[in-house]
């Protein structure tokens, strides 16, 4: 007999179990209210819903195999890497993207990324019946929840298309609906569900002001204390919805783009984020302990050496960080080296063993940032920025990032920004190092411990106004002289890569999908020289034995090498990688 799967289990203490102590302490918790008072077990509902893991939130487990062995996204993807040589014997697979033996797909389809992303979203199922039951004041109240929880189950199905492509989507989310095309949903058309998800943000962006207007004073009282994210700013919400929306159109823009272009200019015309956005736990983060991310991080240390095509594009002449020469973000991203200046990891095996082998070691912890100093040959990324950030944020949608996205959009034609593309690469230069000196200045790693030498290395002075608008020249006039759009969307790309870095390497790896940039570092493993391109993740194993006959119909395409839906036709086959290791 089929089991039910749990795309439509009622919710149950059992399946989510009580909030975090502290969250609980401090907001409502869904698992002790009870219907009937008013907007009460709604909030509730809400709160877990936005800090769960794995949607806004990105959980430890996730995060030590994402970098443990090297061989998952951040490697292949070259965004951080394991100081490589043929000590790590795994590496004779990297070739390999058939077996599993290279590509290792395990830190989302081991972590039950697929699966979790549906049960993780039951409280929408919660709440569509719990306001579909209420009336008057009540109803009117808890409608905003409803809406946002709309909007979560939009962001999660787009995100699970760039992974996987097919998935289930019109029959999912169905509550208690019944019926065997609920309990056994069919998967959907990617490009389907991506137009599905691109119509309901528009719908829920138009009509989540008047929403809030309805709610009564405490009812608005209450949601600012349940949103951790924005805090009951309503306007804040539509335009980090809106910014959704349209990274969501730019990417089917490479497969539709008569069907994008207008959605494009609509968009535009309307709010989009005018701040970063990002937002912080109730609690400092233990990077030594506890559930988040950053364990995840500080655990793997020695795989998050920052790869050459990052840190060519930081560092321009000596090794040594030179302002005026070199990116000013790259003292705030990188540690330096017991050089005291900034090196790169390559992906030519063959040299880095060689230097391996004669005594250039590293310390593989960010534990002690003096053994760091004393024994790094190659650089990691910052240990205060990131390894042991304690107040490092959610991150939500950044103004770089936001630059990036209407740059791609001038550059294309796909409407009218109000600027160029170049001016928008500019903007993105300067909105960049802004947030990664904000990040860096929110840790208190090691400060007492730091001499006022290391202290300038870990925690470096913000750069002038002046020092920064002179970088964003450098970049723009490199983006004007590109010759083909092809060649700035190189350019932009390496941008995108600096600034989202090992933050969002889930958006670093769709993009370098969808867009075949930046150019990667061929592989060289003794005399091979591979360039691996893995496009998806394959399907949890569970899904072939709960839902056999609607998983047969995608099964062709359950591999690491099928091409998600978005990726352009001129782009299928294209391999981004440099012929050697001379590259720009």
């Amino acid at each position: 007999m089929k089991k039910a799967y749990l795309y439509t289990l009622l919710l149950s203490a059992s399946l989510f179990g009580g909030c975090k102590k502290d969250l609980s302490d401090r907001y409502y918790d869904k698992d002790k209210l009870t219907s009937g008072g008013g907007t009460d077990v709604v909030p509730g509902l809400f709160t877990q819903l936005v800090t769960n893991n794995k949607i806004f939130a990105q959980d430890y487990g996730e995060w030590y195999y994402l970098l443990n062995g090297g061989t998952s996204i951040t490697g292949y993807a070259q965004i951080a890497q394991r100081y490589v040589s043929y000590r790590y014997a795994w590496f004779s697979d990297y070739n390999d993207l058939t077996t599993g033996n290279g590509f290792d797909d395990f830190p989302i389809t081991g972590q039950s990324f697929f699966q979790s992303s549906y049960t993780r979203l039951k409280n929408y199922e919660e709440l569509t019946n719990t306001v579909a039951a209420r009336t008057g004041q009540d109803k009117l109240d808890a409608d905003v929840y409803l809406k946002l929880a709309s909007f979560v189950k939009c962001y999660q199905s787009a995100k699970l298309v760039d992974f996987f492509n097919s998935i289930p989507y019109s029959d999912a989310f169905q509550g208690a609906k019944g019926g065997a095309q609920y309990l056994f949903p069919k998967y959907d058309d990617p490009k389907t569900v991506y137009q599905s998800v691109i119509a309901e943000i528009g719908t829920l962006i138009d009509a989540l002001p008047g929403a809030y207007s309805q709610m009564s004073a405490s009812g608005q009282g209450i949601f600012k204390q349940q949103d951790l994210i924005f805090n009951g700013d309503v306007n804040k919400w539509v335009a980090f919805m809106n910014f959704t929306r349209l990274k969501l159109l730019v990417r089917i823009a490479g497969v539709e783009e008569a069907y994008a272009k207008p959605l494009i200019q609509a968009a535009l015309a309307k709010p989009l984020p005018q701040t970063d956005q990002y937002w912080f736990y109730w609690y400092d983060i233990v990077p030594t302990g506890g559930g988040t991310w950053i364990r995840g991080v500080y655990e793997n240390t020695f795989a998050s050496f920052i790869p050459n095509i990052i840190m060519k594009r930081l560092n321009y002449g000596t090794p040594a960080y030179e302002e005026g020469i070199d990116d000013p973000r790259l003292p705030v991203l990188a540690m330096p080296t017991k050089y005291l200046d900034y090196r790169g990891v390559s992906a030519n095996i063959e040299a880095q063993e060689a230097l391996y082998n004669s005594g250039e070691k590293y310390y593989p912890y960010a534990d002690n940032v003096v053994s760091s100093f004393a024994q790094n040959a190659k650089s990691t990324y910052n240990h205060a920025t990131f390894h042991q950030n304690a107040k490092m944020p959610v991150y939500m949608s950044s103004l770089a990032e936001l630059d990036l996205l209407l740059a791609e959009i001038a550059l294309k034609g796909l409407g009218n920004t109000g600027k160029s593309a170049e001016e928008h690469i500019k903007d993105e230069v300067t909105h960049s190092i802004a947030f990664w000196y904000n990040i860096n200045q929110l840790s208190s790693y090691a400060k007492t411990q730091l001499t006022p030498a290391q202290m300038a290395l870990v925690y470096p002075a913000r750069p002038s106004a002046a020092v920064v608008s002179a970088w964003g020249d450098v970049v723009k006039t490199k983006f004007t002289l590109a010759a083909s759009q092809d060649d700035k969307m190189e350019i932009l790309m390496q941008q995108k890569y600096l600034h989202l870095n090992l933050y969002q390497p889930y958006e670093l790896w769709t993009e370098l999908r969808r867009t075949r940039h930046p150019k990667l570092e061929p592989f060289t493993w003794h005399t091979s020289v591979w360039k691996p391109m893995p496009e998806r993740v394959r399907y949890p194993t569970i899904e072939l034995t709960n839902n056999p006959d609607n998983f047969k119909k995608v099964a062709p395409e359950n591999n690491n090498t099928s091409p998600i839906f978005w990726v352009p036709a001129a782009a299928k086959g294209k391999v981004p990688y440099w012929d050697n290791y001379n590259y720009q």
